[in-house]
């Protein structure tokens, strides 16, 4: 069979800039929202203050011009302009807010660190990859079945009816969980005469703490 977990994904950089902090271990348990990396944020923070300020300048041209406009001193088309550059100014501000939080690479699930593929201080580029992370709260588990044998279980399965497994590991142990059977290939394989079962193993996947 081939075990994979039900969630393994990369972690990559949202941002060019040098890898200031990390804050977790090689195989190390995270939890989802943990702060993993911090890239250095000087450059986005000085990005986000310049556009508040500009944001801020551009609100009280909007309120000087509104006021203006109430009184018929200006005209209406001169009010929708400075309109449109606050909207513009927010927008910028918002944007600026975004790349800052990308600075900040945060575990998106429970799950266990991979191997680091970058060190303290590296100079890391937008797309790198940092490390991946696994969650092995439950497992899938991919096993082929000769046709014969599918085609016996075919004709003697009740309708949702639940076929369960056990996992005999490298060691020859059976695993602590039994397993069931949630999905089967719609075609055989014209090489084995196979057609693959997958099965998902774990508490968390069967409702139970047995």
């Amino acid at each position: 069979c081939q075990v994979r977990s039900i969630n393994h994904i990369e972690l990559r950089a949202l941002e060019k800039g040098y890898l200031q902090n990390i804050y977790v271990d090689e195989g190390k348990f995270v939890k989802k929202g943990q702060l993993m990396f911090q890239i250095m944020p000087m450059l986005y923070r000085a990005e986000l203050q310049k556009a508040e300020a500009e944001a801020k300048f551009a609100e009280i041209e909007f309120l000087n011009t509104k006021q203006l406009a109430d009184s018929n001193v200006v005209s209406r088309n001169e009010l929708a302009l400075a309109k449109a550059k606050f909207d513009k100014a927010k927008a910028e501000m918002s944007l600026a807010q975004v790349r800052l939080g990308f600075t900040e690479i945060r575990a998106p699930f429970n799950g266990i660190m991979d191997r680091f593929q970058v060190r303290l201080g590296s100079l890391v580029d937008e797309g790198d990859l940092l490390t991946t992370l696994s969650d092995n709260s439950e497992m899938w588990v991919y096993f082929n079945v000769p046709e014969a044998e599918y085609l016996n279980y075919k004709a003697n399965a009740k309708k949702d009816s639940i076929m369960r497994v056990q996992l005999l590991m490298a060691n020859h142990q059976l695993f602590n969980y039994s397993g069931q059977v949630k999905t089967i290939e719609a075609d055989f394989n014209n090489e084995t005469g196979n057609i693959a079962f997958r099965a998902v193993f774990g508490c968390h996947a069967l409702g139970t703490g047995t």
